[in-house]
């Protein structure tokens, strides 16, 4: 199963789609009502996108994947998936099917973790991330079989999408686990020609071998991850441009929509302000959520040739007081 965000003709006839996908909504009112929040004391709000909209016509829109973190249902990095398809990006983010908390089917079925919260780091490196890549690996093939007509998979794509797809770039990015997968998926398979690693760590055979392209590297202000292996900057056999940052202020879930629910729950007084700080840390979310769309959106840009400045030169412009280098 898989979430696509994706550019598409102006329609005030389109519903607004809902803040995320019925599995993450469960898994968004599981987390809140563990946290002491009420379930019956929020709503989401309808995000920027439409629901059974025609893809734009005369595109050729480069592809995004994205894995979401351990446990995680496609659909917790919506702030940055719309703002990046409002760009000309088609996003397509995946679920990994019974690792995920809550995937809903077309048919209405759902399917639940069998993965325990508390695995050991063997677990996310030896099985999950082996099952995480082929996945994904899996929807690429889905998204170029669609795009060569070869097979029936255009016809689940929304309309004039399957020819607007450029498999000629593709990208992807992902939080926690899901940036591990990313880092991981690059290694695996060259059609994936940049990444972004959303406070994850490297794990599997690329935190050795290193990759040839470029990655991108966003890291919380407290993350654990500084000195592991993967995240040095300089490595003989990293010979593609890594980037790693972290950004000032920031938590773990700041990183996906949390960063903009955690902050209003404890506006509104339904969340503590310690429990709030601890998930998405003191910087103010709008702030935050500033920094990772414009990052994001330039490093993609500069990979892709849709600017006329270099990679490091689009990202040294994007340099402000809270984006810090991990040395």
């Amino acid at each position: 199963m898989v979430q696509i965000w994706y550019p598409a003709d102006d329609a005030d006839t389109s519903p607004l789609a809902p803040w995320m996908a019925p599995g993450a909504r469960e898994e968004q009112r599981f987390g809140l009502t563990q946290a002491g929040v009420a379930s019956d004391s929020w709503a989401l709000a309808p995000s920027h996108g439409r629901s059974d909209e025609q893809a734009r016509i005369g595109g050729r829109f480069p592809i995004l994947l994205n894995s979401p973190g351990s446990d995680d249902t496609a659909g917790l990095n919506t702030f940055q998936a719309e703002d990046l398809a409002s760009h000309g990006y088609v996003v397509v983010a995946v679920n990994h099917t019974h690792e995920a908390f809550a995937v809903q089917f077309p048919d209405g079925h759902t399917e639940h973790s069998a993965v325990p919260t508390d695995s050991p780091l063997s677990v996310l490196s030896d099985q999950l991330l082996p099952t995480r890549v082929a996945d994904t690996r899996f929807v690429l093939d889905q998204l170029a079989a669609a795009a060569g007509h070869s097979t029936d998979a255009a016809a689940a794509l929304p309309q004039h999408l399957a020819d607007d797809l450029d498999l000629t770039k593709v990208g992807m990015f992902g939080h926690s686990l899901g940036g591990s997968t990313t880092a991981q998926t690059m290694h695996d398979d060259t059609r994936v020609a940049a990444g972004v690693n959303l406070d994850g760590p490297v794990l599997g055979s690329v935190a050795t071998d290193g990759l040839d392209r470029p990655l991108l590297m966003l890291a919380s202000d407290t993350s654990p991850w500084y000195g592991h292996a993967g995240w040095e900057p300089n490595r003989a056999t990293n010979t593609g441009l890594k980037l790693p940052l972290r950004i000032a202020g920031t938590r773990h879930m700041s990183f996906t929509d949390e960063q903009v629910i955690a902050a209003e729950l404890a506006a509104a007084g339904l969340l503590p302000e310690d429990a709030k700080n601890a998930a998405i840390g003191s910087i103010e979310p709008s702030r935050s959520i500033d920094l990772q769309r414009s990052s994001l959106l330039a490093y993609f840009d500069a990979v892709f040739g849709r600017t006329d400045s270099s990679l490091a030169k689009t990202l040294e412009q994007l340099a402000q007081p809270e984006m810090l280098p991990h040395l």
